[in-house]
């Protein structure tokens, strides 16, 4: 007599053991079958999330700021000529709304004197590009037709005192939510 006393009881244990392990190799399978799944199905969205996050708000050589781009210049030109630059850019000479904003240009605009979107006929109350009134968030100094930013804040010459200038234009996100609402 050896030691197989219950023949068949062994051989069902082998078989249950073999099932047992055949189920796990199985769920194994599935589980890594569905994590392959999800990690492809993430992988795409998170490429196609990360291409949209790398497209710039901001044409090359423009600064975003509060959902504008903003272009400073390297030329010295009158203030006629450096509207017309801005607009042949798809932008304006800059028109500051905020206290904010005034302070970032004033913070970018290094040394020189910047032309912005301000202008006036003689006596006449300050306007903006668009020919709306200037809501006189601060005060620009001088007795010129023109606005320009210096060290100091804004101040005024005539139109054909050459200075740098500053463009600006809604960011590209803006002008898609602009463009998808009309």
């Amino acid at each position: 007599m050896g030691c197989n006393l219950h023949p068949r009881k062994h051989s069902i244990t082998n078989t249950l053991n073999r099932l047992l392990v055949l189920s796990i190799i199985i769920l194994l399978i599935i589980t890594v079958t569905a994590i392959l799944v999800g990690l492809l199905v993430t992988g795409r969205k998170l490429h196609r999330i990360s291409s949209e996050c790398l497209e710039a708000a901001c044409p090359e050589s423009w600064i975003g700021f509060q959902r504008k781009c903003f272009y400073f210049s390297d030329d010295f030109k009158n203030w006629t000529f450096s509207q017309r630059f801005c607009d042949s850019h798809g932008a304006d000479l800059v028109q500051v709304e905020t206290i904010k904003e005034l302070n970032f240009l004033l913070r970018y605009k290094g040394p020189y004197d910047h032309w912005i979107g301000l202008s006036r006929e003689l006596g006449q109350p300050w306007k903006l590009i668009n020919g709306t009134e200037w809501s006189n968030c601060f005060p620009i100094r001088g007795g010129g037709e023109c606005a320009y930013l210096n060290d100091k804040g804004a101040s005024s010459a005539r139109h054909y005192t050459e200075r740098k200038w500053i463009c600006s234009k809604p960011d590209m996100y803006v002008q898609m939510q602009r463009q998808s609402s009309t």
